[in-house]
């Protein structure tokens, strides 16, 4: 899996604890997602975007549904 998908997946884990900031129209998904996988837009717009829950389950479902990610967290040992 490519960088940009892994930090597209963290931003769209840690917006799951924000409020509400932006409602996507439905109309808008699909060109919201090129934008997002092609880098057209800042990181900040991207949690801002899924912070919506309709717009982020729609999101996961095209993107990250059936992907294994392997994520390593730092610990002290």
């Amino acid at each position: 899996m490519s960088n940009h998908l892994r930090n597209i997946r963290a931003l769209f884990e840690n917006a799951k604890e924000f409020k509400v900031s932006r409602k996507v129209d439905t109309y808008e998904y699909e060109s919201l997602e090129k934008m997002i996988l092609d880098d057209n837009i800042r990181y900040s717009e991207i949690i801002e975007l899924f912070t919506d829950k309709d717009y982020r389950e729609w999101f996961y479902q095209r993107n990250f549904r059936g992907k294994e990610f392997n994520i390593v967290r730092y610990s002290e040992e």
